[in-house]
């Protein structure tokens, strides 16, 4: 079932896939999808079904980031603490109960991050990395200067077309079969 919360002024959007039946105690499934062009809480969706199919108990919460899929998607550089956060504020107002975090590819440093911000609250329980990325990709920092550069480059209108034709189904079908 797909629902909203706002966090700071933007609308987010997640699916709460149920418990069906059986023990109300069953930790929750919180599933970060990978980070990319047209990439959202979609990405979830045959886990989902097959997890349902299978009868298995914890019920699942697939938000989507901001900047993807149906939230809000302000035109600003985002960082794993600004994501981190977010998951944070959504874990205290909407889960309101320890889960067991999925994360797949990139977001490893998002999850590190939402780690880090539960010395108060403790609503991690479980930590599961699906695919994480290359030890390279998260520990060598980029300059500012070249962060600034790629960001002006993808804000510009050639990259406002790139970014059309990356979210169309063709070539998003063709990008996962390559990779």
């Amino acid at each position: 079932m797909k629902e909203f919360y706002t966090w700071k002024k933007y609308r987010c959007a997640y699916e709460f896939y149920p418990q069906k039946e059986g023990n109300c105690s069953t930790i929750p499934l919180l599933l970060l999808h990978p980070i990319g062009v047209g990439l959202s809480k979609n990405f979830w969706h045959r886990f989902c079904s097959l997890w349902q199919e299978q009868s298995l108990l914890n019920p699942i919460y697939s938000p989507d980031l901001l900047g993807c899929g149906e939230s809000d998607m302000p035109s600003v550089a985002y960082y794993p603490m600004d994501w981190a956060e977010q998951l944070q504020y959504f874990l205290e107002k909407v889960v309101q109960r320890p889960v067991i975090l999925v994360v797949q590819g990139a977001l490893f440093p998002v999850a590190v991050s939402l780690v880090k911000l539960q010395q108060e609250s403790s609503l991690i329980d479980g930590l599961i990395l699906s695919g994480p990325p290359q030890l390279e990709l998260m520990t060598k920092a980029d300059s500012f200067v070249s962060q600034k550069l790629r960001w002006n480059l993808f804000y510009s209108p050639i990259g406002k077309v790139f970014y059309r034709y990356a979210r169309s189904r063709k070539f998003l079908d063709s990008f996962s079969k390559k990779q």
